[in-house]
């Protein structure tokens, strides 16, 4: 007579633990593999994928027009908008590290360049509503009422023709 010999139960229980581990241990160098080969088909500069995801990861990248030198015989153009400070304050519209105008009677047309714009609120206790009133029309940037909050900071405004 065969007599079947029982097993404890925690005996079993190790025997399905280690099963699972090495079903787990296989799917996941499956999954690595996977993952490896989809990497590589759809990069195929290497280089220049990790250079991409580092950038979007750290900062968004930065317009910088205004910095870019006009050729010989080429002039700088300037556009014409029209800012209006409600209420009133002594808000400073800087470009390129030089003050174009001060928004102290609340309503200023202002001749800019392409690239960027600072409005400098610091100091200021108060908050202030700067709007777009008027631009020229061939700027995309600023849009047409285009409203910037200043809380004694510092905004930044794009001026793209």
């Amino acid at each position: 007579m065969y007599v079947r010999r029982r097993g404890s139960l925690l005996e079993w229980f190790w025997n399905v633990v280690q099963h699972g581990e090495r079903r787990i241990i296989r799917v996941l160098v499956l999954a690595s593999v996977i993952l490896l080969l989809m990497q590589l088909s759809a990069v195929r500069d290497p280089l220049d994928f990790y250079m991409t995801v580092a950038a979007e990861v750290e900062a968004p990248a930065m317009e910088l027009p205004a910095l870019a030198k006009p050729e010989l015989g080429e002039s700088v153009k300037t556009w014409q908008i029209t800012l209006k400070a409600t209420p009133a304050a002594p808000i400073r519209v800087v470009q390129n590290g030089t003050v174009i105008a001060t928004l102290t009677k609340g309503e200023q047309q202002i001749g800019v360049k392409s690239g960027q714009i600072q409005l400098d609120g610091i100091g200021i206790a108060q908050t202030v509503k700067v709007q777009v009133i008027r631009k020229d029309a061939q700027l995309l940037e600023p849009r047409q009422n285009q409203t910037f909050i200043l809380q004694g900071n510092i905004q930044n405004l794009i001026v793209k023709p």
